[in-house]
């Protein structure tokens, strides 16, 4: 449920109903271009948590570095070694694959697929966790 800033009014707006389906990355697509381009080294990662995954870790602001080549699956795996296994379980189920009410943004870019590859030096990755009453 969103709530309107201006006249405090609630609405029941799921959060898949607001992003842009046109924007989604496929499986494989790179989440962006970056001077190397794949070459080797590492991969900064600047990661800010919101909603319940932000309750669960003590710090919602973590900077990782993950050795190429990376995926978006390899940025999660870095956060549940850090953030322990509570985390990880409200990020992906037991195959592996992203919860539908776990919503990733990589430059502002939804990420649907953890097998997106990273093809840059540094990325920004927001995460959120919904729970019903946030639209999840």
């Amino acid at each position: 449920m969103l709530t309107s800033p201006t006249t405090g009014a609630r609405s029941n707006v799921r959060w898949d109903d607001v992003v842009d389906s046109a924007l989604m990355q496929s499986s494989v697509a790179p989440v962006a271009q970056g001077d190397n381009g794949g070459s080797a080294g590492d991969v900064r990662v600047h990661v800010q948590l919101f909603g319940a995954l932000a309750s669960i870790a003590a710090e919602r602001t973590l900077n990782l570095i993950v050795p190429r080549p990376a995926t978006i699956g390899d940025v999660v795996t870095a956060l549940g070694e850090r953030l322990g296994d509570a985390f990880l379980a409200r990020v992906r189920d037991e195959s592996g694959v992203k919860h539908r009410y776990c919503r990733l943004f990589v430059a502002g870019v939804p990420i649907e697929d953890l097998r997106t590859p990273i093809n840059t030096n540094s990325i920004e990755i927001e995460m959120i966790l919904l729970v019903a009453t946030e639209g999840g």
